[in-house]
């Protein structure tokens, strides 16, 4: 068998094991011939070449066979050491301060398991799975439970700075949240629960008091109300966050009911006594499930963590790519909507079917790792497993176009029997469909950790969106005419060509193979 100039002998532990790699490459026994009952040792295909020249690749493929399913960085740190594996070496050989640094690196690029080695070939595990399933598209829907209460709230707390503060905590517990999420996963990949739990409890508690902060710096345009409002949009953030990061969706869920009921009857039936219960339901929910996130966050065992020289934030440099990239993600939807919150009923509702639908987004992409694994073991040629994964990725995208644009056109259907639709109001509604798709992108990069791609990519479509809208004089986030039409038209564009920035980003890093060993 050969490997590019090399020859790869075949022993016999290749024929217990038809999918070995060596040196980045992966050799799979050819399938038998019709009827034959053994596979023939001699034809034999290479299914993958060598990627990189890295030294750490190599290094990886080495350790691989030996090492079988890691559970965290310290196995790979003492098997380095075992072999002989030292600082210097690190160091001089491949560029890593310690042992410690490039044991890391290899844990993280061994990637995560086979779903083969992981079947358990259950009923109960497959109820388990699409329960999780079923879970994670919830999320759409429960991201928008506090929204039910908002006409309520609107009456209590008025206009003057209200599109304001809900930009501003709005964008806050975006960033906040995903901060400290990215930082409690990173945790939890290391065997750190205690101290993820550590850190959302931290965030859950604190961000909370940021919102205290923003609000008194709102008090000369709103008042106490919309002080109190954006305090409780932060707290509501953060507790959704924790609860979800926890499975405990339906905590979430049971937490608002009284909300839902509550803010519904007030807009179906109006009246001071309905308004006043849809707003105290609201804040009394929203302290509910506070105290729930945090219950739900507090360790359940005294066992101590396994020791670590690790920091319990990541680094510098990558929060600050998550932090960007919330912070460019809020942007990219608050400066589409906040000109037509309060006035054009059709134009803001029309990122509703995105926001439900978001759950079924993070759904597909949670599903794409395990399949490009399966992948890696139906290919035969490199060439034929990048354009695989680029088929699933479309068949991904058109899936997540589907879902919101069903959801939209029942939304059109909605406004325009209620008499409030308009040419602008329906395309930027099929915007959004459209920004269900980039979002997918955006996951699949960001699970890459490409946030400097992500970051530049959307700057890019705003500043075209609001720059070309200048132009024409149609940007009303500038406080430029009526001009609806054209400024929804300009999103809509500015959304395509970010689908084609994102995907793009991806070229050079879906088809890594190691991305998915």
């Amino acid at each position: 068998m050969t490997s590019g100039d090399r020859t790869v002998p075949t022993s016999p532990d290749d024929d217990a094991d038809p999918t070995r790699r060596r040196g980045g490459t992966v050799t799979a026994e050819a399938a038998p011939a019709h009827g034959d009952a053994q596979p023939r040792e001699t034809e034999r295909t290479i299914l993958l070449p060598r990627i990189s020249t890295d030294p750490v690749d190599d290094l990886v493929e080495r350790v691989r066979p030996r090492l079988g399913r890691v559970v965290d960085a310290l196995q790979v740190a003492a098997a380095l050491e075992a072999d002989g594996h030292t600082d210097r070496t690190a160091q001089v050989e491949y560029g890593y301060a310690d042992v410690f640094r490039l044991a890391s690196e290899v844990f993280w690029r061994m990637g995560p398991p086979s779903p083969v080695d992981d079947q358990a070939g259950t009923s109960a595990t497959t109820g388990a799975h699409r329960w999780d399933g079923l879970r994670t598209i919830a999320h759409g829907p429960l991201y928008l439970l506090p929204g039910v209460a908002f006409p309520a709230v609107l009456t209590v707390v008025g206009r003057p700075g209200l599109v304001l503060g809900l930009v501003l905590a709005g964008t806050l517990g975006w960033i906040y949240s995903g901060v400290a999420a990215y930082s409690a996963y990173q945790l939890l990949g290391q065997r750190r629960a205690r101290s993820a739990s550590r850190i959302l409890r931290m965030a859950a508690l604190t961000g909370p008091l940021l919102g205290v902060v923003l609000g008194a710096a709102m008090l000369p345009y709103g008042g106490l109300p919309l002080a109190v409002m954006m305090v409780g949009q932060l707290a509501y953030q953060m507790a959704s966050t924790l609860l979800i990061f926890y499975r405990r969706e339906s905590w979430l869920a049971v937490a608002m009911f009284p909300v839902v009921l509550s803010g519904t009857a007030y807009l179906v039936v109006g009246g001071t006594a309905l308004r006043r219960s849809a707003v105290v339901a609201a804040a009394v929910c929203v302290l509910a499930t506070l105290a729930a996130a945090l219950w739900a966050a507090r360790p359940t065992t005294t066992a101590e963590e396994p020791a670590s020289r690790q920091p319990l934030w990541p680094e510098a440099s990558v929060l600050l790519g998550v932090a960007g990239y919330g912070l460019c993600s809020a942007a990219l939807l608050f400066h589409a909507q906040v000109p037509y919150l309060l006035g054009r009923l059709d134009i803001a509702a029309a990122a509703m079917p995105l926001f439900v639908s978001m759950g079924f987004v993070e759904w597909r992409t949670s599903r794409f790792p395990a399949i490009a694994i399966a992948l890696t073991r139906r290919a035969r040629r490199p060439g034929e497993f990048v354009a695989a994964v680029w088929r699933m990725i479309g068949r991904d995208v058109a899936a997540c176009l589907a879902v919101p644009a069903v959801l939209g056109a029942a939304l059109l259907a909605g406004l325009w029997n209620a008499g409030v639709l308009s040419a602008a109001g329906t395309v930027m509604t099929v915007a959004h469909v459209a920004l269900a798709g980039a979002y997918y992108l955006a996951f699949l990069l960001a699970g890459r950790g490409r946030y400097g791609w992500l970051c530049l990519s959307i700057a890019l479509v705003v500043a075209l969106h609001v720059g070309v809208g200048a132009l024409l004089g149609a940007a009303p986030v500038l406080g430029q005419g009526d001009a609806a039409l054209v400024d929804t038209s300009l999103y809509l564009g500015s959304i395509v060509l970010l689908q084609a920035l994102f995907a793009l980003g991806l070229v050079p890093v879906i088809g890594q193979v190691r991305h998915y060993r």
